[in-house]
């Protein structure tokens, strides 16, 4: 969701590299066949699903404002480009009265670490916190787990979804590394990402933790955790390239 917020406040998908998100599609689509094929824990699957539809959302937002947005806005501006401006003293004002989240969208590095990154994060666990507590853990009392049986078709999915994830990022990198920019992605996005995948890979570990269970889930494992590291190298990319956006953007 932060990305699709920075793409429409930029009203510009550049800064995303489409084979990051088309990879990243196939890699989902795969482990959504393979976590119900495998008989994965529902919140595996529950995530799988709405994966996808967010891969979905972010690959519309691409084609839209690369292909579609600036045709369309070029068409209106010149449809309107004879017309008399009017009530452009009023604009400030509009703006002035838009709430604290708009204002926090529209205008991101107006507003402190803590109201930028943090306090999403707080918010994400919390309502986690929250569904947990909510949805209340079941006494199995001494009920048997069934023993999941290790199939080779959910298998193949899984770890080929392991390697499109692990390939995913490598566009979006060499884009970055070219670019020597990361003007238009969201750091956010990457962090919950981050934290999405740590927490994913932990509910699996946790949950059980014998051989047999973890090489059933090794796949899985393989994709989040391996990402994890990927990520770590966007971060020092947002980092290394932090002060030539800084600048380009004053220049703006």
């Amino acid at each position: 969701m932060p990305q699709l917020i920075e793409q429409w406040r930029l009203k510009s998908a550049d800064g995303i590299a489409i084979g990051f998100i088309t990879i990243w599609f196939a890699g989902d689509v795969f482990n959504l066949i393979g976590s119900i094929w495998a008989g994965l824990l529902p919140e595996v699957v529950f995530l799988a699903i709405w994966f996808c539809m967010a891969d979905f959302m972010m690959i519309f937002s691409y084609f839209y404002y690369t292909h579609i947005y600036h045709k369309h806005h070029h068409h209106k501006h010149s449809s309107h480009s004879h017309e008399t401006p009017s009530h452009t003293e009023d604009q400030p004002l509009l703006r002035r009265r838009s709430s604290t989240l708009t204002d926090i969208a529209l205008d991101p590095e107006d507003h402190g670490i803590f109201i930028k990154f943090v306090l999403p994060i707080i918010f994400v666990v919390g309502a986690g916190l929250l569904g947990f507590f909510l949805s209340g853990p079941k006494d199995s009392g001494d009920a048997e787990v069934p023993e999941a049986e290790i199939q080779l078709g959910p298998q193949i999915l899984g770890y080929m979804s392991a390697f499109l994830y692990l390939g995913a990022r490598i566009p979006q990198i060499i884009q970055n590394h070219q670019r020597k920019s990361v003007h238009g992605l969201s750091l956010l996005f990457f962090l919950f990402s981050s934290l999405g995948n740590i927490t994913y890979a932990g509910q699996i570990l946790f949950y059980r933790s014998d051989s047999k269970y973890i090489i059933l889930n090794l796949s899985w494992l393989l994709g989040s955790l391996g990402t994890i590291f990927e990520d770590s190298v966007i971060f020092l990319q947002f980092y290394m390239y932090k002060d030539l956006d800084n600048a380009i953007h004053d220049d703006i």
